[in-house]
């Protein structure tokens, strides 16, 4: 019994350098001093079973996001989808003697497009739009969900669109008596109504943001579309939270007088809310949501809250055997799960350009957070897309590492398989993707006493 728990200790200790050198060397196992007879066996295996599966992705926050997607898609793939903005209004230069009894001129709601991958979809598409004020206060310190918090607006005050979601090259328009340049994005013009709402509030509403909020809490931007054809409409990936100057921020500028202007910005962002609707989804997806526990050889990915792909490794902890000192584990060199897109992708439909990797929280729940890799090593943990090879490739040696020593050192099968979804920001894009099964791939290196 001494030496079987000689051993024991002899090998923890060796796993524990196996586990330090795995970190200090990028997965490459360095032990000086070791005797031929003493060397550890190396293995390597590509041939795990996997089961996969598509399952609707849980609540994800709307608002504290980097920019917004606003627009109605019907995904050939996928089905319909759309997104939705409401953002809390704030003052830029007060005035203490405002003319609140007079007509305005216009109105015009501004807000600029993200350069770089800054819609997915049809660009072209004329979509409906309906532009609301608000009739329910955005709370910054609360936590909104994209399917699930929808703030109440008021229908009293609103305004039609019909037209693309942005304009590649806008004109300048009036500001005071010059004119301002702006850069692409989308441009309404707000409604007689909208505009003398927005000039005759108590003189209040244009000294302090705190009189505002009384009076205008915001505006609400939802898409109307109701009847798009597959292939039909998109998201325009904009920019609300920019503040870098008065020319490219989103705001709104009230006309009054011929030449005066007064501009709404808007606020910070934890006041913009990001919100969601996808489905109802074609029957081959609906079949994988009913049976998640079966495995598909296609699985799907979706922004917007929409769907994941969970992935299970059912026999992994068959590398290790139940102990309480680790005399049973083996340590994890490197493990690199490799997912490759199908051919339902295009110019138009591109691949999100990046993936994350997370692990639930439990059994039984569909709640998650991101796998160790990700936290203590995102420059290597990967998921950004290979677009020559067509695939994602993540390193998640830390993840095995904690799933196996779970068993080996506690006892416990905490092998709960790992989720792989649209990040909700970081980029923001209303992409999605189906995953090619027949190609996935997880390899792990690893080693052993002899």
């Amino acid at each position: 019994a001494e030496k079987v728990t000689f051993r024991g200790l002899i090998f923890a200790f060796i796993s524990f350098l196996l586990f330090t050198a795995c970190k200090r060397n990028e997965g490459n196992i360095v032990i000086t001093g070791q005797q031929k007879s003493d060397q550890l066996t190396l293995f390597r295996t590509d041939t795990f079973t996997l089961k996969a599966s598509t399952v609707l992705e849980d609540s994800l926050p709307a608002n504290n996001l980097t920019y917004s997607l606003l627009g109605e898609f019907h995904d050939p793939l996928l089905g319909k989808s759309k997104a939705s903005i409401y953002a809390k209004m704030n003052i830029l230069a007060p005035e203490n003697n405002f003319p609140n009894t007079i007509e305005p001129d216009s109105a015009l709601l501004y807000i600029p497009l993200v350069d770089g991958l800054n819609f997915y979809g049809n660009p072209l598409t004329y979509q409906k739009l309906k532009v609301y004020a608000l009739d329910e206060t955005l709370v910054g310190s609360s936590i909104y969900y994209q399917k699930q918090s929808n703030p109440k607006v008021n229908r009293n005050v609103s305004t039609d669109y019909y037209g693309t979601i942005y304009h590649q090259k806008l004109d300048s328009i009036g500001y005071k008596k010059g004119k301002m340049g702006l850069k692409p994005g989308l441009l309404i013009k707000l409604s007689k109504e909208f505009a003398r709402a927005l000039q005759q509030m108590p003189i209040e509403a244009y000294q302090t943001n705190e009189g505002l909020l009384k009076h205008f809490k915001g505006i609400a931007i939802l898409p109307q579309n109701d009847e798009l054809n597959p292939g039909e409409g998109g998201f325009g990936v904009l920019d609300l939270a920019n503040a870098i100057n008065m020319n490219y921020r989103a705001k709104i500028l009230l006309y009054y007088n011929d030449t005066s202007t007064y501009i709404f910005g808007v606020d910070q962002r934890s006041t913009i809310v990001n919100c969601s609707e996808t489905g109802p989804y074609p029957d081959f997806i609906e079949a994988q949501l009913r049976e998640p526990n079966k495995h598909y050889n296609t699985t799907y990915v979706q922004a917007l809250n929409g769907v994941k792909t969970k992935i299970e490794i059912p026999y992994l902890l068959n590398l290790v055997e139940s102990g309480t000192h680790g005399e049973n584990n083996v340590g994890v060199n490197n493990a690199t799960l490799r997912l490759y897109v199908d051919n339902n992708t295009n110019a138009q439909y591109f691949a999100p350009p990046r993936m994350n990797l997370f692990q639930p929280t439990s059994p039984s729940s569909d709640r998650n957070r991101l796998i160790e890799d990700a936290l203590a090593s995102p420059t290597k943990f990967g998921g950004v897309y290979n677009d020559k090879g067509r695939y994602y490739q993540f390193d998640i040696t830390r993840h095995i590492q904690n799933v196996l020593n779970d068993l080996a050192i506690g006892g416990k099968k905490n092998n709960l398989g790992l989720y792989f979804a649209v990040p909700t920001d970081n980029p923001i894009i209303g992409a999605r993707a189906s995953i090619d099964h027949s190609k996935t791939k997880l390899i792990i290196t690893y080693t052993k006493p002899k």
